[in-house]
Formats: structure tokens, C-alpha cells, sequence
């Protein structure tokens, strides 16, 4: 509300002083008086309001405006208190000659506080306007009076006060507006009453000196009212505040509207002393202060030219050290890799300057570039977008722009730019431009990406090598466990036997043999295991073929190997021919069901069938045990490879399955593990009568590849069934 005071002040007062001046029975010193009175009250409500920093230069004023206030009410009421019409000089004119020095002073205040460090130009071209002007008073406004022999002293001496007054308030209000510092609604509105006081009063000099004043018209009562009504509004505005901030701009605005008023005031001096000789009424007393005026005013302009002139030579040589400082900046900043550039702030800030990299780094020529404010948003990549206008934002909070995103370049390539700016600042401290650089780190973010791969496969190699590290841990536990207890069941046996003086019986004689033999055999199926193996692992080892009668080979072995409680069942027992490598044949069934005991509970039945195909024979060994989880399926024929369930009685080593398959594959033929339709687990393994013979026999399952590992393969089961179907198979293989 408060913004507009002032406004609504200044508009109540002038149509109360139109009323007072055209309107018929309106013309009243009260209602002057309280015109009059709205000003210093105007001022201390602002000041109240709106707290400058320098108060007292405001109270000064009001103070000032208070006793002009009191110099009517005695003035224009004096026969009421005296009893009598006012003599000259009296109370009044003291009042109103006191208004000044409170004005001049409260506006020097506020000149102190905008220029703490003097500003001796301004200085200089405000004693210039008031010598020049001074001049002119002088002889129109008080030479006369010094003429006067019908008057005293000290009527002479108050008759005067008021040009002088006047011309020191006009001198303050000049070095006021010639100063740097913001200018503001508040600074017109008070220089304008200044300048009305100054004309009214002078205008009423002249009147007095020509025939007496008569206030009858009032229209001189209409300048000074409006003089109290532009201060008052001056000081409601709230740019009063202005008035004391100190000023950063030393140059003036308009050098040529100041070099016009300066030679004016310059003239004001010389002319009136031709005007007044040709009028032929110069006086001796006006001719000597007018010489030293223009005297005052030519030392005057020398001291101030003095400071605005320089030498030719020494600015023709500033210009060309400035030259080669540029072209120095410019080749430096254009032999940069990266865009240097100086951009207005704003969605539709103009780009200033732009580095010739912008074609090399962004694909775009500087005229392309800088043909509309949103080129540059519109080339970054939508979801980086909102990431480079916050930074870019940022520098309107005093912090350096730092930002990298990706923008699409002229030729349609993805960019990577890391942006760096910061912003340019005008003479009030305000941010109004950013100036920066683009980078283009495209290969820095492929180098990072590359770098964040292989970190990657690090990582996962070193995964792999712990896993590899637990595995032989495992590897060598199993080794340690299936060698030593056979070993010391042997040995046992062995000094029990050795010890023996006769007194065992034969059936516990035969007992302990028939334990080291058994154990024996243990020991030498996985030491077979483990060279079969290693000879598999390095190729030297090929199938030898022969026709051999599986069924009845299947039936050998199964009388060598201790089941623990489990019964077997093997169909049919004899008479199925293949031609196969009989070792190779006997290494996979006895795995197979070494697999099948390890890793089911005692009792579970075991299966074991042998069939004949026109290509070649296939083994199945079923159990009904817990099966075979889906996630082993693709990897339980891996050398090294377990479940997940630890078979404390019988750890294992981990490669008989691997054995399996191997064997398999040397005889080009595949295995398979899959879910027995009763529930367990069913491994089946088909071997061609030929090397590589699979024909339409070989089902979807898992052959060894030449590498050892295993391949999937993609051909129709014998049986129909999918080999995609779930398994719940068993954890592991020994």
C-alpha cells in the first residue's frame, strides 16, 4: 500500500491546492497552512516506514520544512500576534532564512553517503552551475538592493539572504544530481521541488524589487505549495532509499547533456555583463563581481578539463597496447580445444561471442549456433535437459557452473560436453551474462565406460577365481577323505591280519579280506578317475571298440561296487551287443551308480537298464531319490562340480559325472540327466556303434565339447519326452 502512498499523497495535495487557488472562499491560510504542514509529516512517516540508513539527513529536511511552515503562520497571521503589518526584517524572515541551512544540510548528508569518497568532478561542476547562476541573481536579485541608500544594513544584508539562500540550496541540489548513484522516482520528485522553490523564489525577488508583492492572485502561493508537495512525495516513495546508497558509477550517463549545461553556466557570466552594457545600465560594483565570476569560471573549467584531457599520444598508445591484448586473448581463447563463449542469462539470452571450435567440437557453425537463444536446449538430450538448466541457474546463486550431459551434434552424433562458466556481473553486483567453456569429453566417457567393463570382468574373473580356489579347497578335502578311509580300512585289516597268531576265526579272517579288497578297489576306481581325467584333459586317450555285450559287462560291475543298503535292479543281464570301448563302458556305469548311492538315502531303490538301438546302445540309471534341482542340470557334469546338499559320510570328489560325459563324448555319442517319471533322478547316455554316429537317436541333452566342456544340443528324444521339461534331480555328482 505503501508503494503508492506517494502517488495518492501528491494527487490529494495538488487538488487540494487547486482548490485553494481557483476555488472561490477556499483561498485560506489554514488550509495553506495544513498543505504546507502535510510535508514534514510525509517525511518522518516515510522515514518510519521505510528506515534509511541515514535518518538524520531526512529529519534535517523536515525540520527545515517545519520552520518554513512556521514562517507563514507568523508571516500571514503577524498582525494577529503583533497587532500590527510585519516589519521588514522580522521574525518570519528569520524563520524562512533558517529553512535553508537544514535543507542544504540534510541534502549534503545524503551526497556524503552516495560518494563516501568524494567525487571532486561532480564537485567542480556544481560550483560551475552556481557561479554561473550566481552571477545572473546577482545583478537581477541583489545588486539592487546594494544600491539602495533607503535601506539599512541589515535590511540590505536579509534582502539578499534569500538569492544567496536560494543559490547555495540550487549548488547542493546540482552536486546531488551531477553525483553518481541510482536515481530513482524519489531523487526527481525532490529535485524538481528544489528547482520550483528556487524559480518561485526568484520570482518573487523580482516582484518585490519592481513594485511590492501582492498575494492577492496567490499564484506565487501555488509554487510554494507545490514545492511542499513534491518533497513530501519524494520522501513517501519508496526509493528514498536510493538517495544514500553509495554510487559505482564515476562517469556520467550523458557526458554530451552535461558539456551543454557547463558551457551554459559558463556563459550565464559574460553574457549578462553585454546584455547590461547595452542596456548601458552597468554599475562598477556589478562589472567587478561579474569579471570575478568569469575569472572563477574559467579557473573553474581549466581544473576540470584537467581531468578529462589527455594526451593524444599516451591514448593512441593505450589503444594499441589494448589492441595487441585482445588479438593476444582472442589467438589464445580460439587455439583453446574446447568452445569459449560469453552468453546472455535467460531463456532468451542472446549469444555474444562463440570460439570458431563450436564447428570442430559441436558440428555447427557460429552462425547456426547463434541464431536463436534455444539451440543449445534444444541440442541437449532430452533426459539431460533439466540437469544443464539448473546449473546453468545455479550462477544466478554466486556458485561456478559445473555440469556434463549430453548433447546431439550438427552431424547427429551423441556428445558428451562438460560445461564450465561463470557469471559476468554489472556495476550493481547483479549477474546479467555467464561466460564459459565446453568440453568435448566423448572419449574420456568411452575410455570410463571401457574402463568400468573391464573393472567389471575383473571382478568377475576374480568371483571365478575364488570359486575355482573354493573348488580345489573342496577338490582336495574329497581327495584326502576318499583316500584315507579306504586307506585306513586297509590298513587296519592289515595289522589286525598281521597281528593274527590264529586265534580269528576264518569268517572274520575272510571278513577283513573281502573289506581290503573292497577298499582297494575304491582306491584304485579313484585314482583311475582322477588319470582318466587328467589323460581326457590333455586328448590322449581314444576309445578302443570292440563288440561287447553291455547288459552282462553292466552285471560285472555291479558285483564290485558296495551299494551301503541300496537294492539295484539291472535289466536286462545279458545279451545286449554294442560296439563300444569295454573300459570306457564300465567307467560310466560305475559312476553312474556310485552317483546315484552318494547321493540318496539308504534304501533307495536303484535302476539300471541297458538298450539296444540300430546306431548304437543307451544306459539308463534311474533312482528314486529327491531328483535333481533345475538349476544343476546345465552344470553337474563340470569337472570339480557338487551340489549344493554336502554328503557328510561320502563327500566325493566331483568328477565322476564329468567322467561320464567325457566318456561319452569320445565315443561321439551324448548324456543326459533328467526326472524319472516316479519322481528322482534318471541319467541316461547313449553310445553310436560308429564315431559320431548320433543320427536322429541323440535327444535334446548334453554332449562334451573339445574343450571339456559341455554343449547343448537340439534333436528329438528318443523316448518323445522335451528335454526342456523340470527337473528336480540330484544335488551332485561324485
Amino acid at each position: 500500500m505503501m508503494r503508492k502512498g506517494w502517488l495518492a499523497y501528491l494527487l490529494v495535495g495538488v487538488t487540494t491546492l487547486a482548490a485553494f487557488l481557483f476555488v472561490e472562499g477556499a483561498r485560506v491560510g489554514p488550509l495553506f497552512n495544513a498543505i504546507a504542514l502535510s510535508a514534514p509529516i510525509a517525511i518522518v512517516v516515510a522515514v518510519r516506514v521505510y528506515r534509511p540508513n541515514q535518518p538524520a539527513a531526512w529529519y534535517l529536511i523536515a525540520l527545515g520544512q517545519m520552520l518554513f511552515v512556521a514562517g507563514d503562520v507568523i508571516t500571514y497571521n503577524y498582525d494577529r500576534f503583533f497587532g500590527g503589518e510585519p516589519p521588514f526584517p522580522s521574525i518570519g524572515d528569520a524563520l524562512y532564512l533558517s529553512v535553508y541551512p537544514f535543507l542544504i544540510a540534510g541534502i549534503l548528508l545524503l551526497i556524503r553517503r552516495r560518494t563516501p569518497g568524494g567525487d571532486r568532478p561532480s564537485l567542480i561542476d556544481s560550483l560551475i552551475v552556481a557561479v554561473g547562476v550566481g552571477a545572473l541573481s546577482w545583478v537581477f536579485l541583489m545588486a539592487p538592493y546594494v544600491r539602495d541608500e533607503s535601506l539599512t544594513l541589515l535590511q540590505k544584508v536579509v534582502a539578499m539572504g534569500y538569492p544567496i539562500m536560494d543559490l547555495l540550496l540550487v549548488s547542493a541540489i546540482v552536486r546531488l544530481a551531477v553525483g553518481a548513484g541510482r536515481r530513482g522516482t524519489s531523487f526527481y520528485l525532490i529535485s524538481a521541488s528544489i528547482l520550483v522553490l528556487f524559480v518561485t523564489d526568484s520570482i518573487y525577488a523580482w516582484i518585490v524589487l519592481h513594485g511590492g508583492y501582492d498575494n492577492s492572485t496567490g499564484l506565487l502561493e501555488g509554487g510554494w505549495g507545490l514545492f511542499y508537495l513534491l518533497l513530501g512525495a519524494g520522501a513517501l516513495n519508496v526509493s528514498m532509499r536510493y538517495l544514500e546508497e553509495p554510487g559505482t558509477q564515476r562517469e556520467p550517463l550523458h557526458p554530451r547533456r552535461r558539456l551543454l549545461l557547463l558551457a551554459a553556466a559558463s556563459l550565464v557570466s559574460p553574457s549578462v555583463l553585454v546584455i547590461q552594457a547595452f542596456r548601458g545600465v552597468s554599475q562598477p560594483e556589478e562589472v567587478v563581481v561579474i569579471g570575478a565570476c568569469t575569472i572563477t569560471l574559467f579557473v573553474l573549467v581549466l581544473i576540470r578539463l584537467s581531468g578529462v584531457m589527455v594526451d593524444i599520444s599516451e591514448y593512441r598508445r593505450a589503444e594499441r597496447q589494448l589492441q595487441e591484448t585482445e588479438n593476444k586473448y582472442r589467438t589464445l581463447v580460439e587455439g583453446m580445444p574446447a568452445v569459449v563463449y560469453i552468453a546472455d542469462f535467460g531463456e532468451d539470452g542472446a549469444w555474444r561471442y562463440l570460439s570458431p571450435q563450436i564447428e570442430t567440437v559441436l558440428g555447427f557453425s557460429r552462425e547456426e549456433w547463434m541464431s536463436g537463444a534455444t539451440v543449445w536446449r534444444n541440442q541437449i538430450v532430452p533426459a539431460d535437459r533439466q540437469l544443464a538448466l539448473n546449473a546453468e541457474l545455479s550462477l544466478l546463486q554466486g556458485e561456478r557452473m559445473r555440469c556434463e550431459y549430453r548433447i546431439i551434434g550438427g552431424d547427429g552424433r551423441l556428445i558428451w560436453i562438460r560445461e564450465e562458466a561463470e557469471a559476468l556481473l554489472d556495476e550493481h553486483g547483479q549477474p546479467t551474462q555467464l561466460q564459459g567453456v565446453m568440453y568435448d569429453i566423448t572419449d574420456q566417457k568411452r575410455a570410463e565406460e571401457r574402463l568400468l567393463i573391464a573393472l567389471e570382468t575383473e571382478k568377475e574373473a576374480s568371483g571365478r577365481l575364488r570359486a575355482l580356489h573354493e573348488m580345489q579347497n573342496s577338490f582336495l578335502q574329497a581327495v584326502s577323505h576318499d583316500l584315507r578311509t579306504p586307506l585306513t580300512s586297509i590298513l587296519g585289516g592289515a595289522l589286525t591280519l598281521e597281528r593274527d597268531t590264529g586265534d580269528l576265526p576264518p569268517e572274520d579272517v575272510k571278513d577283513l579280506l573281502r573289506r581290503i579288497g573292497a577298499n582297494a578297489r575304491k582306491l584304485h576306481r579313484l585314482l583311475t578317475n582322477l588319470l582318466d581325467l587328467d589323460r581326457l584333459s590333455r586328448g590322449i586317450i581314444e576309445p578302443n571298440r570292440a563288440s561287447v555285450d553291455v547288459a552282462r559287462l553292466a552285471a560285472g560291475i555291479l558285483e564290485e561296487i558296495s551299494f551301503e543298503g541300496h537294492p539295484v535292479e539291472l535289466a536286462p543281464i545279458g545279451g545286449v551287443l554294442a560296439n563300444v570301448d569295454a573300459g570306457h563302458v564300465e567307467r560310466i556305469i560305475e559312476n553312474l551308480v556310485s552317483n546315484a548311492v552318494r547321493y540318496t538315502p539308504q534304501g533307495t531303490p536303484i535302476w539300471i537298464s541297458i538298450e539296444a538301438t540300430a546306431r548304437g546302445v543307451t544306459i539308463t540309471v534311474d533312482d528314486a531319490g529327491p531328483g535333481i534341482p533345475q538349476e544343476l542340470r546345465e552344470t553337474i557334469f563340470e569337472p570339480f562340480r557338487q551340489g549344493n546338499e554336502q554328503v557328510e559320510h561320502s563327500p566325493g570328489v566331483g568328477i565322476g559325472l564329468s567322467l561320464v560325459a567325457k566318456f561319452a563324448e569320445l565315443h561321439g555319442g551324448w548324456v543326459r540327466c533328467e526326472e524319472h517319471p516316479e519322481g528322482g533322478a534318471r541319467f541316461r547316455v547313449f553310445l553310436p556303434n560308429a564315431s559320431g554316429d548320433r543320427g536322429e537317436s541323440e535327444p535334446e541333452g548334453w554332449s562334451a565339447g573339445r574343450d571339456g566342456r559341455l554343449d547343448r544340443t537340439s534333436v528329438p528324444d528318443l523316448d518323445g519326452t522335451d528335454g526342456a521339461e523340470a527337473l528336480t534331480g540330484v544335488p551332485g555328482s561324485s
